[in-house]
């Protein structure tokens, strides 16, 4: 066998390049599916924050009904609202209404003798106008 000093043997370099490119694709794709997982993990853990911000406003607004549920359940409270709300009274009590510091007493009474002969539905008549 004869050969020469710097002859080289050229091996088949087209089967070298569809490895290449084969690996530059596989290469590509998995550089897309971190990407698109790395993207998709951010986005969860930023559902997560806001859930749990939702949660702790919830959970304060419970504790909020809760002790207003309680103060409600008092008799002190049931007591004040059917007497303030409802104008209920107990037995024996007599209920005054006050007007308003606002209100003018004397501007809610007839101011002539003329206006208090006047049949009722005249008066409502003048009401309305």
């Amino acid at each position: 066998m004869i050969q020469a000093n710097r002859a080289h043997v050229k091996e088949g370099k087209k089967g070298r390049n569809w490895l290449k490119l084969l690996a530059l694709t596989v290469g590509i794709y998995l550089t897309w599916t971190l990407g698109k997982g790395v993207l998709e993990l951010k986005l969860a853990y930023r559902r997560i924050d806001e859930a749990r911000q939702i949660l702790s406003a919830e959970e304060s607004r419970a504790a909020e009904l809760r002790k207003k549920w309680t103060d409600v359940q008092t008799s002190g409270y049931i007591e004040k609202v059917a007497r303030n709300d409802l104008n209920m009274q107990k037995e024996g009590e007599t209920v005054v209404v006050l007007p308003s510091v606002g209100q003018n007493i004397e501007a809610s009474q007839p101011q002539n003798k003329e206006e208090k002969k006047l049949p009722n539905y005249l008066k409502w008549w003048n009401l309305v106008k």
